[in-house]
């Protein structure tokens, strides 16, 4: 016989029969257990609705991440840098029309339109600037497409390969520059063309052949194919609204001289000095400070102002720099 059987024998002897606990007590214990039981399982049920619901929404982010990475995109093919007055910009036919703000990109197909008093200057992504007159409509069709419904559009591409040419499409025409300096005015009817410097060709349906026009001349186009040729300086009084909207070259640390070139050039001027000296010294005189908000021979009296020249105009072609003073 096991001795550790008859000890254990021996106790439970002794001891009796154990008392059953109130029910009460039952009952406390077995609620208390039954609600550990349903608070652990809805802690299950919680952290697989979590897992299912993150689960879903990285679906959703990489279905979305997709869909922008193949969705078309509408490419930049400009930036607004000078405005002035009422502008409004819309990137869609069916879109309203919003207000444009300065350093804002535009992208291809967004339409502009210039108020009575507005007016605002867009450089294109191949450096080409373009300046709106008020009471002007165009779209930008590509970055070196563009479309003038009506109003006034003045375009300096500056010399550059022929085949990196601008195109306007008008209701009466397509203007295509040769490296220039020129302004469009359209109609539904009519189109003028002036040329400040370089070529323009134009493709109209009622001529045979492309029209040219040079610098120092304005062509006048309607509908019915008449064609009127006329002169106009590159100085005339009739190109300072788009001096006006001229972008202003940073003067902070640069020389001198390269401010002067910027400011002959958007005069439509011929640069001279007094001196042959003098061109000299303007390429050692560093210039400090910004001329923001300024047209051309206005921020040349401010620049000129805190440097030993100052300038002249005696005639409307030409710019005269000399020693301030003489």
């Amino acid at each position: 016989m096991n001795p550790a059987r008859d000890a254990l024998g021996e106790l439970v002897r002794v001891v009796g029969r154990r008392r059953a606990p109130p029910r009460e007590h039952y009952e406390q214990v077995l609620a208390a257990a039954t609600h550990a039981w349903h608070r652990k399982l809805r802690s299950r049920r919680r952290r697989r609705w979590l897992l299912a619901a993150a689960a879903a929404l990285m679906t959703a982010v990489v279905g979305v991440a997709t869909f922008l990475q193949w969705m078309p995109r509408k490419a930049v093919v400009a930036t607004a840098v000078v405005l002035r007055g009422n502008v409004a910009i819309r990137t869609a036919d069916e879109d309203p029309w919003q207000p444009l703000q300065p350093g804002l990109p535009v992208t291809a197909g967004a339409h502009l339109r210039t108020g009575t008093e507005g007016g605002i200057a867009l450089t294109l992504n191949d450096g080409t600037a373009v300046r709106v007159k008020e009471q002007s409509e165009l779209t930008l069709e590509a970055a070196r497409s563009l479309r003038l419904d009506t109003g006034t559009l003045y375009v300096d591409s500056g010399p550059r390969p022929e085949q990196r040419a601008v195109r306007i499409e008008t209701d009466v025409g397509t203007v295509r520059d040769i490296g220039t300096i020129f302004e469009i005015r359209a109609t539904p009817e009519s189109l003028r063309i002036r040329v400040r410097e370089g070529r323009v060709e134009l493709d109209a349906p009622r001529t045979p052949e492309r029209l040219q026009t040079r610098a120092g001349q304005q062509l006048d186009f309607d509908l019915e194919g008449t064609i009127r040729r006329s002169a106009i300086a590159s100085s005339d009084s009739a190109w300072r609204w788009a001096e006006a909207l001229a972008t202003p070259p940073e003067t902070e640390g640069r020389p001198l001289l390269q401010f002067l070139v910027w400011v002959a050039r958007e005069t439509g001027r011929r640069l001279q000095f007094q001196e042959p000296a003098l061109e000299a010294q303007a390429r050692e005189v560093v210039l400090h400070g910004q001329t923001r908000d300024l047209a051309p021979l206005q921020a040349l009296d401010l620049m000129l102002s805190t440097t030993d020249f100052e300038y002249i105009l005696p005639s409307d072609e030409v710019i005269v720099i000399r020693r301030r003073g003489e």
